[in-house]
């Protein structure tokens, strides 16, 4: 593994792990309230490390306001959608093109996958080769009525300070050791329980849960009640500009994934420029072990056998 480092317009230092591999680059990028450990958990839950494996070269981004990322003396401490995408990919991606002088396909998790969305609405697209994207939603609906609850809950973030999500989840590992499916009510939103291995869980607690700044958790408020992916001062929307994405675009979805359920993004797929769409739905019904949920699609029990090989072919076929 090697560490690189790209600094912002307005002064962040982004960190980056790369394993390299003689073949195309492939930028992973983490879904929102995640970090690096998305795609690259440890030694078998790592989808970064089996492409590389398969001779891609793996280059995994974190954004900011986690992990190793540092802000600039003095700036701001919140940020939001249009922070990641038009400053730390920004200067991801350049660091990428400088080093391997060529495009790179687009990997992302949930927000991460609608960054790689975003990039192709309205920044150069010439610099993906392909998007493959983990329970990633375009848009969303009045039936998904538990987000839009959250959504109109979450406005308190205007009046009452920020969540602390990485100590509730260190506090909650020792619940978890004594009752596993204690959790399961805390997770079923975010993945299919029963098919998170009990060391999984207690690693996405203890590693993977990272906090959030306001500014992105009202935008994402915003996504929820407004049905589109729309810029933090709503003058642009995502949603509606999709057509513009011209790239091919393989969709990782889960039957069981509550966050960006299948039924959605079959409605806003067709709005898609892209010549190439292809959806991989996974359950039992589809060969699968099990029914995916959200975050299962990367860290589920069997993802390493039945998930990764499924981008790798994506990856060696475009």
């Amino acid at each position: 593994m090697e560490t690189h480092e790209v600094t912002t317009e307005d002064g962040w230092r982004i960190p980056l792990r790369r394993y390299p591999g003689p073949g195309q680059p492939v930028l992973l990028v983490h879904g929102m309230g995640a970090n690096s450990h998305n795609f690259d958990l440890n030694r078998r839950w790592s989808l970064a490390r089996y492409l590389a494996g398969e001779g891609f070269d793996s280059w995994v981004v974190e954004l900011r306001g986690r992990g190793a990322t540092r802000p600039p003396p003095g700036g701001r401490t919140d940020w939001d959608f249009e922070d990641f995408l038009h400053r730390d990919l920004a200067a991801a991606v350049e660091l990428v093109q400088q080093v391997r002088r060529q495009p790179l396909h687009w990997i992302g998790h949930s927000m991460g996958g609608m960054l790689g969305v975003a990039w192709a609405c309205c920044r150069p697209q010439e610099v993906i080769r392909s998007l493959v994207l983990f329970g990633t939603p375009l848009g969303f609906e009045p039936g998904q009525w538990a987000l839009r609850l959250w959504g109109w809950m979450v406005q308190v973030h205007r009046v009452l300070p920020t969540l602390d999500q990485e100590s509730l989840g260190r506090r909650l590992l020792p619940l978890m050791s004594r009752n596993r499916k204690a959790l399961d009510f805390f997770l079923r939103y975010l993945a299919n329980p029963e098919n998170i291995a009990d060391e999984v869980a207690v690693e996405i607690f203890e590693k993977l849960v990272t906090n959030e700044s306001p500014g992105i958790i009202l935008q994402f408020s915003d996504w929820v009640r407004c049905g589109q992916i729309r810029s933090a001062d709503r003058s642009y929307s995502y949603t509606d500009n999709i057509w513009r994405v011209r790239r091919p675009i393989m969709f990782v979805s889960g039957r069981h994934d509550r966050m960006a359920p299948p039924r959605v993004l079959e409605r806003f797929r067709p709005r898609l420029g892209s010549p190439e769409v292809v959806q991989r739905l996974l359950s039992a019904e589809n060969g699968f072990s099990t029914d995916y949920g959200h975050g299962d699609l990367v860290l589920g029990r069997r993802a390493p056998e039945e998930v990764y090989p499924l981008v790798a072919e994506w990856l060696r076929s475009h």
